[in-house]
Parts: C-alpha cells; sequence; structure tokens
C-alpha cells in the first residue's frame, strides 16, 4: 500500500494518558467470523462474533492498576517485517482460584481486548495477514483462513512471589505474547462488559 497521506499531531493527542483500563480475554474458535476494516484511513476490526450468532463471550482479568503494559516491537527480516505484541499484568495475592483460572490459559490459543485509559480497544491475537491456507480477508468463506493465521495470543510466561519482608508484594506477573504481521488493530464495534459477572461480549 502505497503512502498517500500525511500524519498530524492534535491537541487531543498531547492531552492523552498511559495505562490500561480493562483486560478481556477468550479462547479462538475455528468458526469464530471476524470483520475486518482496511480503508486508506483505518486499521481497525468492526466485528468479532461466534459462527452463526451475533454476539461473542470474553472474559475479564483484572489486574493491579498502573502496572498493565502492552509493548508492540516491530523488527524486519528479509523483506518480512514482524509485530511482537506483548501484555503484561499483575495479579495481587497468590491463590488457588488465581492459580486455577491461570492453569486453564496454558494450552489455550487466545485472542485478547485491551482497553486503555484513553477508551482505545487493542485486538491481540487476530491479524488478516499470512495464513497456511492463504491470506484472510473479510468473513464468511474466509474465516477458516483467519482461524488458522497462527498469531494467536499465548501465555508465554508467569512469575510468582511471596516476598521476604512483610510489606513487600504478594502476587504474580502474567505475560501474554501474540507474533503477528501487522500492527495490531482497534476494534471499533460494540464491548458489552457486565463488570458484575466479569464478562463481557462484541458484536
Amino acid at each position: 500500500m502505497a503512502i498517500t497521506t500525511g500524519l498530524s499531531i492534535t491537541c487531543s493527542d498531547l492531552q492523552r494518558t498511559g495505562g490500561i483500563s480493562q483486560i478481556f480475554l477468550r479462547s479462538w474458535e475455528s468458526t469464530d467470523v471476524v470483520t475486518f476494516t482496511t480503508a486508506a484511513d483505518s486499521h481497525s476490526i468492526s466485528s468479532i462474533v461466534d459462527n452463526g450468532g451475533s454476539t461473542a463471550d470474553w472474559f475479564m482479568y483484572e489486574f493491579k492498576d498502573e502496572i498493565p503494559t502492552l509493548n508492540v516491537t516491530a523488527s524486519k527480516e528479509n523483506g518480512s517485517t514482524s509485530f511482537e505484541c506483548v501484555l503484561s499484568f499483575y495479579l495481587p495475592k497468590m491463590d488457588s482460584s488465581k492459580f486455577a483460572n491461570l492453569q486453564k490459559t496454558l494450552a489455550q490459543c487466545m485472542m485478547g481486548l485491551v482497553v486503555d485509559t484513553n477508551d482505545k480497544i487493542y485486538v491481540l491475537g487476530v491479524s488478516n495477514k499470512y495464513s497456511v491456507g492463504g491470506p484472510a480477508s473479510g468473513t464468511g468463506a474466509s474465516t477458516a483462513q483467519i482461524a488458522r493465521s497462527q498469531t494467536y495470543l499465548n501465555l508465554t510466561s508467569m512469575e510468582g512471589q511471596t516476598g521476604a519482608a512483610y510489606s513487600e508484594e504478594n502476587g504474580i506477573t502474567v505475560v501474554l505474547t501474540a507474533r503477528q504481521f501487522e500492527l495490531p488493530r482497534l476494534f471499533s464495534g460494540t464491548l458489552t462488559p457486565d463488570l458484575a459477572a466479569l464478562t463481557a461480549t462484541t458484536n
């Protein structure tokens, strides 16, 4: 895609804040339907739904405030650029319930939604570029290719500690990584959280 426009910085860009406010995870299903927007001025996903349904279910992972980060690192080799998207967050106070939920993520191919404090929603583990079955685009017949893109979000590490001194932290840091071949897309559809149930839906 050729360069056709410039980039501007406005007052609202300078008033931004750092930080992550919400994290939602779900397991990838081969029948998920993802709608990509690839217009010249948009790099986004407008819809994520279960096949045959009108919504997709997500699960909220809460964390200690002002610790989570999303880091995107690009590297180019032999003309191909890859993006390593690393999501890190901290769960205070190690206990059986947290361990049980984290255990479920060990062998899962996941997708994630990361909501920052500027209300931007980043989609991780979903890519429209490259797959075993050929390039994926749009929905419908391309659904299988999207699921086989192998750019899933995966658990890459966990580090827990009790701390030595009484005033030190007790908790576990979780790191999830998606290796993609395009920058993370922003979600432009509707995200409806249910904070009491620790769930959300997208459509």
